[in-house]
């Protein structure tokens, strides 16, 4: 998802531009690039207001593609790009369902271990009483390492370094320690136990579905039609450049 930031309604701004005659696609554009940073620290804002204690990930979901002076036009926009080597979602997959509505997608750990048969088809994960939290109430990411370590489900199929995988979940205790539960022939999670001590810590739930609470495009607007704020962007752009 993205927002197109131009300026095409404010006569006297556009008017200064074109009085700078070469110099005013450079303007431009720092006018621009101001203005879709500003989108971002209220899109960051309106995270915060938005969603109950969200992680980093969250808050640094969002980028601007700055304007040049040969593409004047700048766009603000949620990442579609997964950062590191965990392999987890990228930020715009959890976003979307916030911005829109509608049913959440499956997580790296859900294709784990349904490649394995562990998780129904169908089903998802949600954590249990039992689950170790981070700081911002998500599953805790070692938690959930070692969950799928020690039901064997750390690795795409195929992988070369299960083996090597499983020897060390072995040593850890983790091979012994996670095992499905059920209602009867249903699976409903699953379990840890840790010498004479039990716990759930995840459940199986259908797919959440979740109602649009995040307003990315109204936020953008808010700030693409705010006038003053773009003739102040405007006025110290063409300062710049007259330097």
């Amino acid at each position: 998802m993205d927002g197109s930031l131009r300026i095409t309604d404010l006569d006297d701004a556009l008017d200064d531009l074109k009085r700078l005659g070469d110099q005013s696609n450079a303007a431009l554009a720092l006018a621009l690039n101001e203005v879709g940073d500003e989108a971002v620290k209220q899109l960051q804002s309106e995270a915060r207001s938005a969603f109950d204690r969200p992680a980093p990930f969250t808050i640094n979901a969002f980028r601007v593609l700055h304007a040049t002076a040969r593409r004047p036009e700048a766009a603000v926009w949620v990442k579609d790009e997964k950062s590191g080597s965990g392999g987890g979602q990228a930020p715009e997959a959890w976003f979307s369902p916030q911005v829109y509505g509608g049913p959440r997608r499956v997580k790296r750990s859900e294709y784990r271990l349904r490649e394995k048969g562990l998780l129904p088809s169908g089903m998802f994960l949600a954590p249990g009483p039992g689950a170790r939290l981070d700081a911002y109430g998500n599953m805790s990411r070692g938690h959930m390492q070692q969950i799928l370590s020690g039901l064997g489900a750390d690795n795409a199929s195929g992988s070369t370094i299960v083996g090597t995988q499983s020897r060390r979940s072995l040593k850890k205790g983790h091979a012994q320690a996670f095992f499905v539960i059920k209602r009867g022939k249903r699976p409903i999670g699953i379990a840890e136990r840790r010498g004479k001590s039990m716990s759930v810590v995840l459940l199986f739930v259908k797919q959440p579905d979740y109602t649009a609470r995040f307003d990315f495009f109204r936020v953008v607007r808010r700030v693409t039609e705010n006038d003053a704020l773009i003739e102040d962007a405007v006025n110290r752009a063409i300062a710049k450049v007259r330097r």
